[in-house]
């Protein structure tokens, strides 16, 4: 690489933080340039290649999303690898199948409930870009808050109805992540793809105040070990009581 990878990323969002557990754990020195929340749609084509975050540029080449980013990572950089060897076809497909669904699936459960979290708590948002350098000052992006939960939401497809839903359906997922954690697809040192994919989602959804109760007794937690401490965090209280299902483990 003539020059470092460039990574574009928003503030607190979790398949940012999993390229960057990547690039730390394969000791690839990388620049992060935040954005401001909805700027990925307006420049994210021209600065590489798509409209959601992550975007990156490495030389000449723009990559766009955790799976595609972190595939050519294990291209430049092969030890330790993110996935199983090909030698071992059958341990490489239930790692890709485990990051197919923190991806396809489970990334957009966190997404849903803090949206909506942010529009009964505007201010909360702020507290997720306390360590990231933003390019306007937050004294400026401080009243746009409200507005910026409302863009936000709608670009995300978060609602009410589809929070709640999404609650509701958490307790099966937290199970289908154990499950994996005790065969070995997930939990191992070093991290393979999927641990970072779905321990990146673990990790933001226990910032959220409501909703950390449900899953801190699950194995899945453990997951959030590969990642610094979270920064940012919804307080208890913001979402319904009467949307949280019970707190389980089985």
């Amino acid at each position: 690489m003539a020059r470092e990878p460039q990574l574009y990323a928003l503030p607190g969002s979790h398949p940012c933080a999993a390229v960057e557990a990547a690039l730390r754990l394969k000791s690839i020195s990388y620049k992060r340039i935040d954005l401001l929340p909805t700027m990925e749609v307006a420049f994210g084509p021209l600065l590489y290649g798509g409209r959601t975050v992550p975007g990156m540029r490495i030389d000449g080449e723009r990559l766009l999303g955790s799976r595609t980013i972190m595939r050519r990572l294990d291209e430049l950089e092969p030890e330790p690898a993110l996935l199983p060897d090909a030698a071992d076809a059958a341990a490489r497909a239930r790692v890709l199948e485990a990051e197919a669904w923190g991806d396809e699936v489970l990334q957009s459960v966190p997404r849903h409930v803090i949206d909506v979290a942010f529009m009964r708590r505007p201010a909360a948002m702020e507290s997720y870009a306390a360590s990231t350098r933003l390019p306007l000052p937050r004294a400026l992006l401080r009243p746009a808050l409200p507005l910026t939960a409302k863009l936000m939401a709608r670009k995300n497809s978060a609602s009410d109805e589809r929070a709640r839903a999404d609650l509701a359906a958490l307790p099966a997922q937290l199970e289908k992540i154990d499950a994996w954690i005790a065969t070995g697809v997930l939990g191992g040192d070093p991290p393979n793809a999927a641990d970072l994919q779905i321990g990146s989602t673990i990790r933001l959804l226990m910032s959220i105040g409501d909703v950390r109760p449900l899953i801190e007794a699950h194995p899945a937690a453990q997951l959030t070990r590969y990642f610094p401490p979270m920064v940012g965090e919804v307080p208890s209280g913001v979402l319904p009581g009467e949307w949280l299902p019970a707190a389980t483990v089985g």
